[in-house]
């Protein structure tokens, strides 16, 4: 796990969220937030596509590439986290959200984690992909 996290501690740590539409994958470029007790921290907007298909289908993948050419997937049911703590852990991490959202109890926001799942690393290098159940 201790990898995983080194590879989302970049702020801005921005990737690629997949979920799904009507049985049709769609990605879109997107930023993790943080990480508290092994949950995958995210947030989005209510009134956003990609809010309405995670009501619908509740399961994603988070991707990004690092510098060195690794790359980390990590996938699973996401729930949503109503709680104002996390929404203002969201607004400390990345302080452009509040252009967006002006405070962390617009309802608008909606924060949401990956609490079970699975973790993926892996490169173009002969080394065996890396499996992390979370």
């Amino acid at each position: 796990m201790k990898e995983v996290l080194e590879m989302l501690a970049v702020v801005p740590c921005f990737g690629s969220l997949a979920t799904v539409d009507g049985g049709k994958p769609r990605v879109r470029p997107f930023a993790f937030m943080f990480e508290e007790n092994g949950r995958f921290y995210f947030c989005t907007a209510s009134d956003k596509k990609v809010y309405q298909q995670l009501v619908a289908c509740p399961f994603i993948e988070f991707t990004r590439t690092s510098e060195d050419m690794r790359w980390l997937r990590i996938g699973g049911e996401i729930r949503f986290d109503e709680g104002i703590r996390h929404k203002e852990k969201c607004f400390e991490r990345y302080p452009m959200l509040k252009d967006i959202y002006q405070t962390p109890d617009n309802p608008l926001l909606k924060v949401f984690c990956l609490e079970h799942g699975t973790a993926t690393i892996d490169s173009m290098t002969p080394n065996p992909q890396k499996v992390v159940t979370f």
